[in-house]
Protein backbone atom coordinates (compact mmCIF):
# COMPACT_ATOMS: atom_id res chain seq x y z
CA UNK A 1 0.00 0.00 0.00
CA UNK A 2 1.31 3.59 -1.10
CA UNK A 3 0.86 6.36 1.20
CA UNK A 4 -0.94 8.19 -0.94
CA UNK A 5 -3.19 7.72 -4.07
CA UNK A 6 -2.92 8.49 -7.78
CA UNK A 7 -5.76 9.14 -9.04
CA UNK A 8 -6.64 10.52 -12.36
CA UNK A 9 -4.61 11.15 -15.79
CA UNK A 10 -1.00 10.94 -15.93
CA UNK A 11 1.97 9.86 -18.37
CA UNK A 12 3.46 6.33 -18.19
CA UNK A 13 7.24 5.80 -19.65
CA UNK A 14 7.68 3.03 -21.81
CA UNK A 15 11.04 1.14 -20.24
CA UNK A 16 11.34 -1.27 -22.49
CA UNK A 17 10.93 -2.12 -26.52
CA UNK A 18 10.01 -5.78 -26.13
CA UNK A 19 6.38 -4.69 -27.37
CA UNK A 20 6.85 -3.29 -30.95
CA UNK A 21 4.82 0.18 -31.14
CA UNK A 22 4.21 0.99 -27.87
CA UNK A 23 5.41 4.89 -27.93
CA UNK A 24 7.64 6.29 -24.81
CA UNK A 25 5.01 8.34 -23.41
CA UNK A 26 1.13 8.11 -22.93
CA UNK A 27 -1.52 9.43 -20.70
CA UNK A 28 -2.88 6.71 -18.56
CA UNK A 29 -6.25 6.39 -16.29
CA UNK A 30 -4.94 6.06 -12.38
CA UNK A 31 -6.94 4.91 -9.87
CA UNK A 32 -5.26 2.96 -6.78
CA UNK A 33 -3.10 3.43 -4.33
CA UNK A 34 -1.34 -0.02 -4.07
CA UNK A 35 1.68 -0.41 -5.74
CA UNK A 36 2.80 -4.56 -6.44
CA UNK A 37 6.46 -6.46 -6.93
CA UNK A 38 7.59 -6.84 -10.00
CA UNK A 39 8.59 -10.66 -10.47
CA UNK A 40 11.44 -11.90 -10.73
CA UNK A 41 11.74 -12.94 -14.16
CA UNK A 42 9.65 -10.43 -15.64
CA UNK A 43 10.75 -7.09 -17.48
CA UNK A 44 9.81 -3.48 -16.55
CA UNK A 45 7.42 -2.30 -19.19
CA UNK A 46 5.98 1.14 -17.39
CA UNK A 47 6.79 3.38 -14.68
CA UNK A 48 5.98 7.32 -13.94
CA UNK A 49 7.40 9.40 -12.03
CA UNK A 50 5.43 9.01 -8.94
CA UNK A 51 5.08 5.09 -8.49
CA UNK A 52 8.07 3.06 -10.18
CA UNK A 53 6.46 -0.32 -10.82
CA UNK A 54 3.79 0.33 -13.19
CA UNK A 55 3.69 -2.10 -15.43
CA UNK A 56 5.77 -5.41 -16.43
CA UNK A 57 5.73 -7.89 -18.89
CA UNK A 58 6.80 -11.98 -18.65
CA UNK A 59 5.72 -14.49 -21.11
CA UNK A 60 2.39 -14.23 -21.87
CA UNK A 61 1.57 -12.46 -19.05
CA UNK A 62 0.96 -8.80 -18.42
CA UNK A 63 0.36 -6.55 -15.28
CA UNK A 64 -0.54 -2.70 -15.14
CA UNK A 65 -1.03 -0.77 -12.38
CA UNK A 66 -3.36 2.07 -14.77
CA UNK A 67 -5.89 1.78 -17.07
CA UNK A 68 -5.81 1.75 -21.35
CA UNK A 69 -8.61 -0.05 -21.25
CA UNK A 70 -11.66 2.60 -20.19
CA UNK A 71 -13.69 4.25 -22.57
CA UNK A 72 -15.54 7.63 -22.10
CA UNK A 73 -18.81 6.04 -20.90
CA UNK A 74 -16.24 3.89 -18.67
CA UNK A 75 -14.23 6.54 -17.19
CA UNK A 76 -18.20 8.62 -16.01
CA UNK A 77 -19.19 5.09 -14.55
CA UNK A 78 -15.77 5.05 -12.17
CA UNK A 79 -16.16 8.46 -11.55
CA UNK A 80 -20.12 8.44 -10.92
CA UNK A 81 -19.36 5.40 -8.64
CA UNK A 82 -15.92 6.62 -6.79
CA UNK A 83 -15.71 10.55 -7.24
CA UNK A 84 -15.04 10.53 -3.42
CA UNK A 85 -11.48 8.16 -4.15
CA UNK A 86 -10.37 10.97 -6.81
CA UNK A 87 -11.54 13.89 -4.05
CA UNK A 88 -9.43 12.58 -1.04
CA UNK A 89 -6.49 14.94 -0.11
CA UNK A 90 -4.24 12.09 -0.48
CA UNK A 91 -4.48 12.20 -4.20
CA UNK A 92 -0.92 13.11 -5.41
CA UNK A 93 -2.59 13.87 -8.77
CA UNK A 94 -4.98 16.48 -7.28
CA UNK A 95 -7.36 15.95 -9.98
CA UNK A 96 -11.29 15.68 -9.28
CA UNK A 97 -14.16 13.95 -10.33
CA UNK A 98 -14.75 16.74 -12.79
CA UNK A 99 -11.24 17.02 -13.89
CA UNK A 100 -10.91 13.32 -14.38
CA UNK A 101 -14.03 13.67 -17.11
CA UNK A 102 -13.16 16.69 -18.50
CA UNK A 103 -9.62 15.43 -19.59
CA UNK A 104 -11.37 12.72 -21.85
CA UNK A 105 -9.95 9.43 -22.83
CA UNK A 106 -7.01 9.94 -25.37
CA UNK A 107 -7.54 8.57 -28.86
CA UNK A 108 -4.24 6.57 -28.82
CA UNK A 109 -5.20 4.33 -25.57
CA UNK A 110 -7.39 2.18 -27.71
CA UNK A 111 -4.83 1.30 -30.29
CA UNK A 112 -1.99 0.54 -27.30
CA UNK A 113 -4.65 -1.96 -25.67
CA UNK A 114 -5.06 -3.22 -28.98
CA UNK A 115 -0.87 -3.26 -29.44
CA UNK A 116 -0.52 -5.20 -25.82
CA UNK A 117 -3.93 -7.64 -26.60
CA UNK A 118 -1.48 -8.57 -29.81
CA UNK A 119 1.02 -9.37 -28.30
CA UNK A 120 0.27 -11.87 -25.35
CA UNK A 121 -1.91 -13.68 -27.98
CA UNK A 122 1.18 -13.95 -29.75
CA UNK A 123 2.90 -15.40 -27.02
CA UNK A 124 0.82 -17.93 -26.84
CA UNK A 125 1.09 -19.10 -30.04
Amino acid sequence: MLPYKEVGWAPVKRLSNRIPGLPEKVEALHWHEQMFTVPEQAEMLFSTDLVKNQGFVFENVLGLQFHFEPEADNVREMVANDCEYANDPKNTLHQTGADILAHGVPSKNQEIMFLLLDYLLDQTN
